[in-house]
């Protein structure tokens, strides 16, 4: 273990590095910062953290990836200093909730973020990331096209990962859920589905005297297809009903 002097220096230098990363940084990442063994980095974060008590802002840890976060209470007073921040964090969970589930039922949304957010909701809808229709006695949400140029995400693990580095990932069962919207189907056969909707259409009757093209060549055409336009190939139902 360092010298007090020597882990002092280290302290500073992983503040500083949690302070103008703005995200979650890994012990992998943090080490390539300081030099020194990942075990050693996680005894200094874990003492660093009671010196944030008095402080407006705390360092979390979530997965062994460590961030210095604003505390609630004082988000509100500050987040209109970033300009490039249009929700608040309540919203963006609301919105990530919304993202991962997609289609959910609101009634679902509501339960697990409480009644904050139908204003969420209502923000996000004004803003065009969401999109309701009306089923039984609540509405289904989905994600819109505009929400994906808006966060430059063209797959779901391209979304997966701008939530988790931005410490906005459902963690919980009762947050992912099996599956949304009520729907008996799993997120995996949802994007089978997704999927199935791009693949090339068998050729009409009257074009049987062509020949058939080969598994590889309808590949290799989807592929060229998916490259030009990602968001088609990944998420075509949002694409199609946006």
């Amino acid at each position: 273990m360092p010298d007090k002097k020597d882990a002092d220096e280290k302290r500073k230098i992983l503040e500083a590095a949690l302070f103008i990363a703005a995200r979650p940084m890994s012990l992998a990442e943090l080490y390539n910062v300081v030099k020194i063994p990942k075990p050693e980095i996680k005894k200094i974060l874990e003492l660093m953290k009671p010196h944030y008590d008095d402080h407006g802002v705390r360092l979390i840890e979530r997965d062994e990836h460590y961030e210095l976060q604003i505390k609630d209470a004082y988000v509100k007073h500050v987040e209109h200093l970033a300009p490039e921040r249009d929700f608040s964090r309540a919203t963006m969970q609301t919105l990530s909730l919304i993202a991962f589930r997609s289609p959910v039922k609101q009634s679902e949304i509501v339960e697990i973020r409480g009644n904050r957010a139908y204003n969420h909701i209502k923000e996000l809808l004004s803003k065009g990331l969401v999109r309701s229709e009306p089923k039984g006695h609540t509405n289904i949400l989905h994600i819109t096209r505009k929400f994906l140029e808006y966060f430059n995400i063209s797959s779901q693990e391209e979304l997966k990962t701008y939530f988790a580095r931005e410490g906005l990932a459902p963690t919980s069962s009762k947050e992912t859920g099996a599956h949304g919207a009520g729907e008996k189907e799993s997120s995996s056969s949802h994007t089978e589905q997704v999927k199935s909707q791009d693949a090339p259409k068998e050729p009409d009757s009257d074009t049987t005297d062509e020949p058939e093209q080969k598994p590889e060549s309808k590949a290799k055409k989807k592929s060229t297809s998916a490259s030009e336009n990602p968001h088609t190939s990944m998420f075509s139902d949002v694409i199609k009903n946006s």
